[in-house]
């Protein structure tokens, strides 16, 4: 399996992350393709309201809004919360979209029915990956589901695989399901993570 360029490597600090949404460089990294697992889970789960974690562009917030889910995107960086609030202003269904670090959402109080990361966790260090896990615990409904797309050797340096989101969700949580996914372009080792909050 390919191991991806740095160059195509999401970065990793806010300043970073800005700079590429004020260009065009932030494409290398994106997708802005639905995965199916994301559709599934807006039909399977009946869910009347989502949190997306590090939304970027809010493509998937905008997908799940027009489902007819009351939808909420959030992203640390304040360049690419503008240009998605610009891209949905005209949809009939639009999504919240908030500037917010997934490792501290003072910002949120309502629990949510499903949560969903297409790219931020494995940005993450250590602790970060703690406080992301405590986040969701308290914003995921019991029963709730995660789900998580990651690569397997993150732009962090940790090695994802399904016992080490065992490890950092174990609090709370249950790994129901992962699989092997290749959704970039160009195909690189990642993996999708379904997780339930514990009743």
């Amino acid at each position: 399996m390919k191991m991806l360029n740095k160059k195509l490597m999401p970065p990793s600090t806010k300043r970073d992350f800005d700079k590429a949404y004020n260009s065009f460089s932030h494409w290398m990294w994106s997708d802005v393709r639905i995965p199916k697992e994301l559709k599934e889970l807006a039909k399977a789960t009946n869910s009347k309201t989502s949190l997306e974690l590090g939304c970027g562009l809010g493509v998937f917030s905008t997908y799940m809004a027009e489902q007819g889910i009351k939808a909420t995107g959030v992203d640390f960086s304040s360049v690419a919360i503008e240009k998605a609030k610009q891209r949905a202003a005209e949809k009939k269904n639009k999504p919240t979209f908030l500037v917010g670090d997934v490792t501290d959402l003072k910002i949120i109080t309502e629990p949510f029915d499903v949560t969903f990361d297409v790219g931020c966790f494995h940005c993450l260090n250590e602790e970060d990956e703690k406080k992301y896990a405590s986040e969701m615990h308290r914003l995921l409904k019991p029963g709730g589901t995660l789900l998580i797309w990651a690569l397997r050797n993150s732009p962090s340096g940790i090695k994802l695989n399904a016992e080490h989101i065992s490890r950092v969700f174990s609090e709370g949580f249950q790994l129901v399901d992962s699989r092997f996914s290749g959704r970039k372009i160009i195909i690189v080792a990642s993996d999708w993570y379904w997780l339930t909050r514990s009743k």
